[in-house]
């Protein structure tokens, strides 16, 4: 700080020192500095990096010391020339704070951000605009989130542009002048230019201003390298936080422990199949299952428990360590026994003990002499040699972290392909549950006896990490023989703790190893309890790997079926992620049935499925008509029609002779049609488009006045707090929907303080409680009434306690013992508390409680505690920047204001709770949150109760009420992230994924263009064949109009799925325009959302609009009365030209197989469409 604060003192005085130079000794006005005043620029450099600060100071143009002793016009002119001037680094520092502010809000800087400093948007534009969109696109500002020590590296990427775009705007672009020289050196002659007076011409140089077209290509270039820049890190460092966590530390600015910004790492080709793989795993929950158990043995001194095949004692040394209860070790309570134990029993013995009755005494001395003494049940565990049983029974014993996960990969020629794609899956997956698990990890790849090549150990490392690219890297090859792997691992892995995993397609010789290997196997099973588990890929069995393992596993043996499925995401592998810079997603057809149009669209519901299905049976029955009466296939295999094969009934006696098909004015007649539909189809949708919005707006205007007294409550509980906000409108919340929020944070950081504006907002009794170890009932539910115990009533005094509270705050609530626990859980979930003996439950008035703890609670005891708190936030220190606003606020040491809310919040929870059961939560929204939910389970590894989903339902049901909306909405869904992570780590991984998946996902579009595509053709064929007669007025068979209204009946109800999933994009679109008005969502929060999923919805939308449009032009083109019928098929023609694209039959995976594994799949004309699409790629 000392070094900013003097760097920032030099700046400013070097600053105002040219400044007032200028004035004294140049007649023409100096620069005009963009600086409020010195102390904003001083504390601009001091929030800066040093080196940030010095960059500045090095890019500015000091003046000659010589030239600045006697200035002259020249040396002023050079000081405004194309060189930066300490105004432009003054200018530039306040800017960059304002851009280092936004950034680590996971946002790019808006216009009101640089007026809270009172100062004009910096850069200016057009290069502000490039530059916030592209940091958008690559995802910049939230992985600056991630990685705060990234920032000064993006900060100075934006200030080296902005150097570059000043010194081009000032220096403007070069231009020649000639001029021609007589004898006269005043004259310029403007005649014709003749060579011969070659001698008599002079050139000149100028600098011309540019022109704001020049300007803005220019901003565009500028802002576009940061795509090259950044592009390969962004995505680099974005696959290792979702493969080791955000933590992993391989990011290292300084290039001393991990990987540095320009390392040239970032450019393996290993990150190129990395997101297929992580799309991969998504699909693959089994393999998380076994990835768990291997090497895992029982240990006495284990704290996770799980289920191992029950085994016997041995009594020698060399067999596999086991564990057995041990009585004399207490260290658990397994339940209740009978003893003589006098620190085992149970309260209720030392009763009788203590009574004033001697009977009762020599009761208890009789027990203690039976030993029948009722006592809790101690014991524990110890480590015993044990040997296995041949039975299928299991014991749950505790165990501890295996040793390192050994994966023993066929990379044989048969590997290749999908099936190595899929291997590579497996080793992704292994690393990545290594490092949840804090193992290592070893890939030991094999093809012959000799050829065992272990990887070495893979970590959450730079070496670790380069090791796993390499592998990636790789391509199999080579023979089947998995004697030197075994081998290999037998001896030099220690194996007490590890078990193999042997990856295979099972084309494996039988034996797979000679009788040597398998004798020293199963010594070392015997001694080690080693376990062989096999993971078949492409077969369902292999006798020589069943000889051979100890489990064979089969989730992955139909490969083929697993890597076509119609899951195509770019993200964390839910069904409703979009990307804007997405793997290439080309088709999702189904190859199962071996049929051209077996399909299935993923935004269907089970009924629009149905409905396609049939479809799809009546169109195969439709095309089996007689060979005579079709035409001749006019659509090639490259997917663009044949036009010497195309005639219509007018040209039929024409095209008999030379002369041409088709006249100009035919010509002009189809253009004109063509227009004509084309216009009409864009009418249509823009008038839906339309009426969509205008419904839209009408449905949000009808809340206003609810939201005007949320956001006054939200605003009164943050008065005088200093980075509160997302806290404030939390608590605001859990009002609202009746619901409990717990904080997690370090004393004094005003949790207290949130509970007792809660509490005046609401207006009535509040109640706050320290727990500890001790707190006893009598302290939170009240006292026992002495004259209730004199009637032999056993009754609460609760007036003043928890259970006539309307507001609670419960500090250090993990701390409640189990007296407290069962009573307090029925009060916080069903508001009600027993008061004598459950007979007299009394209803409690409670609205909220807010509990508060240092830390989660490790004993398993708690999780139904915890879980009855739906909102979660955790609550930190105010920054550096938030303590200097506490210091110097003028409410430091002002008490609270008492005003109450309650008669309008209690206005808006009446309408909120009578809205609440007509809020529609749609198929989709309910998708997106079973994503979630598995991203928890599967890759936070968090247990997520139906109780917790079921209330986070109902809290998103508010949200969508309170904002005068008739449906759950997906930026609603923003707010789980509130709701579902365990671990305050966890936020930000379950933030990115919903963030990441908020856009609905396109995958109709494909299917769509692909239905279109098929309805096209067969359309053309039909109107060729009826002349362009489509309502039987000219003579057309019954048959073919039958056929052509079935196909616009087809065509009607894609374009109605189209219509729906445009309308859903539209009304996103919508909201997320109108986010910062989102009463729940911090302007902050709302602000990096906004960056990040406009441009995603606004390119889905735009792919629907343009599929849409074609739909409902060629419904149009098929409508009796909208076109002639001469030119009924040339328009339908040109319509089709130009949308049948080959490429879009195939899966990225299918373009990517082998010609081997193609014609495996693909037979006829689907292997030829494969080769021209594969061809077109190259």
């Amino acid at each position: 700080m000392m070094i900013r604060t003097a760097v920032a003192v030099l700046v400013v005085s070097k600053i105002y020192a040219v400044h007032a130079f200028s004035t004294a000794t140049s007649a023409a006005p100096p620069p005009v500095l963009q600086t409020s005043s010195s102390s904003l620029v001083s504390d601009a450099s001091a929030r800066l990096d040093p080196l940030l600060t010095s960059f500045l100071l090095r890019s500015v143009r000091e003046m000659d010391e010589d030239e600045g002793k006697n200035p002259t016009a020249e040396t002023y002119t050079a000081m405004s020339s194309s060189h930066l001037t300490f105004s432009d680094a003054s200018r530039a520092m306040i800017g960059l704070t304002t851009w280092d502010t936004a950034l680590r809000k996971a946002r790019t800087p808006i216009l009101n951000d640089f007026l809270d400093v009172n100062q004009s948007v910096w850069p200016e534009e057009p290069l502000f605009s490039h530059l916030c969109t592209t940091l958008a696109e690559l995802g910049l500002p939230r992985l600056v989130r991630r990685h705060p020590e990234i920032l000064t590296s993006v900060l100075l990427g934006v200030a080296k542009l902005v150097n570059e775009y000043t010194k081009a705007l000032r220096q403007g672009k070069l231009v020649i002048v000639e001029e021609r020289i007589d004898d006269d050196e005043n004259e310029i002659f403007t005649d014709d230019y003749d060579p011969s007076m070659e001698d008599h011409m002079q050139e000149s140089f100028e600098y011309e201003q540019l022109s704001s077209e020049e300007l803005e290509k220019l901003a565009e270039s500028l802002a576009s390298s940061l795509v090259t820049d950044w592009g390969s890190l962004v995505q680099g460092v974005s696959l290792l936080d979702k493969v080791f966590g955000y933590n992993h530390g391989l990011l290292d600015v300084q290039g001393q422990v991990g990987f540095g910004i320009e390392d040239g790492v970032w450019k393996h080709s290993g990150w190129e199949s990395l997101p297929d793989l992580q799309q991969r795993l998504s699909s693959m929950p089994e393999l998380r299952d076994l990835l768990s158990r291997l090497g895992r043995r029982p240990s006495s001194e284990g704290e996770d428990i799980r289920r191992f095949q029950r085994r016997k004692i041995s009594y020698s040394n060399d067999d596999m360590i086991g564990v057995e209860s041990d009585p004399s070790n207490p260290a658990s309570v397994n339940g209740l026994t009978t003893s003589g134990s006098f620190s085992a029993m149970l309260p209720s013995e030392a009763v009788l003990l203590k009574s004033s009755f001697p009977s009762l005494r020599w009761l208890f001395l009789s027990k203690k002499v039976e030993e029948k003494l009722l006592s809790y049940e101690l014991s524990g565990w110890t480590d015993v040699p044990t040997l296995p049983l041949r039975t299928k029974r299991s014991d749950r014993l505790p165990c501890q972290s295996g040793g390192p996960l050994v994966i023993c990969l066929d990379t044989s020629w048969s590997m290749s392909g999908l099936r190595e794609q899929l291997s590579k899956a497996v080793v992704l997956a292994s690393v990545s549950a290594a490092h949840l698990q804090k193992r290592e990890c070893r890939i030991v790849s094999f093809s012959s006896a000799n050829n065992a090549i272990d990887s070495g150990v893979i970590t959450c490392d730079a070496e670790g990490v380069k090791r796993m690219l390499d592998f990636l890297s790789y391509s199999f090859g080579g023979g089947t023989d998995v004697t030197g792997a075994l081998k290999y691992a037998m001896e030099t892995i220690d194996m007490t703790s590890s078990d193999l995993l042997l990856v295979t397609d099972g084309e494996l010789p039988n034996p797979p190893v000679s009788t040597t290997i398998l004798s020293q196997l199963e010594t070392l099973r015997h001694q080690t309890g080693m376990e062989i588990h096999g993971l078949l890929i492409g077969k369902r069995e292999s006798p020589a790997l069943d000889s051979l393992c100890t489990e064979v596993h089969q989730f992955l043996a139909d490969y083929e079926r697993q890597v076509t499925p119609l899951v195509r995401t770019t993200k964390m592998a839910s069904s409703t992620s979009l990307s804007l810079f997405p793997t290439r997603r080309i088709g999702y057809i189904d190859r199962l049935s071996q049929k051209r149009y077996s399909f299935a669209l993923r935004a269907m519901s089970n009924s629009d499925s149905d409905r396609v299905n049939m479809r799809l049976y009546k169109r195969d029955k439709r095309r089996r008509f007689d060979d005579d009466d079709d035409d001749d296939d006019i659509w090639s295999y490259d997917g663009g029609y044949e036009p010497d094969t195309a005639y219509t009934a007018d040209d039929r006696e024409s095209s008999k002779g030379d002369e041409p098909v088709e006249s100009d004015a035919y010509v002009i007649r189809v253009e004109e049609s063509v227009e004509k539909i084309q216009h009409l189809a864009s009418l249509e949708i823009e008038e839906k488009r339309k009426f969509l919005k205008e419904e839209l707006n009408a449905e949000l205007k009808q809340k206003s006045s609810s939201r005007q007294i949320l956001a006054e409550s939200i605003s009164f509980v943050g008065t005088g707090l200093v980075e509160r906000d997302i806290e404030s409108r939390l608590v605001i919340l859990a009002l609202i929907s009746q619901e409990h929020v717990l904080f997690i944070g370090p004393p004094g950081t005003s949790k207290s303080m949130l509970g007792r504006r809660l509490s005046q907002l609401c207006g009535g009794p509040f109640f706050q409680r320290l727990f500890t170890k001790f707190t006893t009932p009598d302290e939170i539910f009240g006292p026992l009434s002495l004259k209730a115990l004199e009637n032999d009533q056993y009754v609460r005094c609760i007036e003043g306690f928890l259970p006539t509270a309307t507001v609670a705050f419960l500090d250090e609530i993990f701390k409640a013992n189990s007296a407290i626990l069962n009573t307090l859980l029925t009060i916080l979930n069903e508001r009600q508390f027993d008061n004598g003996a459950g007979t007299r439950r009394v209803d409690c008035p409670l609205k909220c409680v807010i509990g508060a703890s240092n830390e989660l609670p490790e004993s398993e005891d708690l999780d139904a505690l915890l879980d009855r708190f739906l909102l979660r936030a955790q609550v930190s220190p105010v920054s550096d920047e938030g303590l200097l606003e506490i210091l110097s606020s003028s409410q430091l040491s002002k008490e609270d204001s008492e005003r109450n809310y309650s008669d309008g919040l209690d206005e808006v929870f009446r309408d909120v709770s009578e809205t609440l059961p007509s809020i529609e939560m749609k198929r989709n929204i309910g998708v997106l949150i079973k994503d979630v939910r598995n991203f928890v389970t599967d890759t936070l590894g968090q247990y997520v109760s139906d109780r917790r989903l079921i209330k986070a339902a109902r809290l998103l049901r508010v949200s969508a009420a309170t904002h005068g909306r008739k449906q759950v909405d997906l930026i609603d869904v923003l707010l789980l992230q509130h709701m579902l992570w365990t671990y305050p780590q966890q936020k930000d991984a379950l933030r990115e994924f919903i963030i990441d998946n908020l856009t609905p996902n396109n995958d109709i579009v494909d299917q769509s263009k692909f239905l279109l595509q098929g309805l096209a053709a067969e359309a053309l064929t039909m109107v060729k064949k009826t002349m362009g007669d489509v309502t039987g007025k000219s003579g057309a068979r019954e048959d073919d109009l039958d056929t052509i209204n079935s196909i616009v009946t087809e065509l009607g109800e894609i374009k109605v799925l189209l219509e729906q999933h445009n309308n859903d994009l539209e009304r996103h679109i919508a909201l997320l325009d109108d986010l910062d008005n989102n009463i729940w969502l911090t302007p902050d929060e709302a602000q990096s959302v906004k960056q990040n999923c406009l441009p995603l919805a606004v390119a889905a939308s735009t792919a629907v609009s343009e599929v849409l449009n074609n739909a409902t032009t060629l419904i149009l083109a098929l409508a009796p009365g909208v076109i002639d019928n001469d030119v009924r098929s040339s328009v339908i023609e040109v319509l089709t030209e130009s949308s049948e694209d080959i490429s879009t039959m195939f899966s990225e995976d299918e373009l990517n197989m082998s010609l081997k594994e193609a014609k495996r799949i693909f037979k006829g004309d689907e292997l030829k469409n494969w080769k021209k699409a594969r061809n077109s790629m190259t």
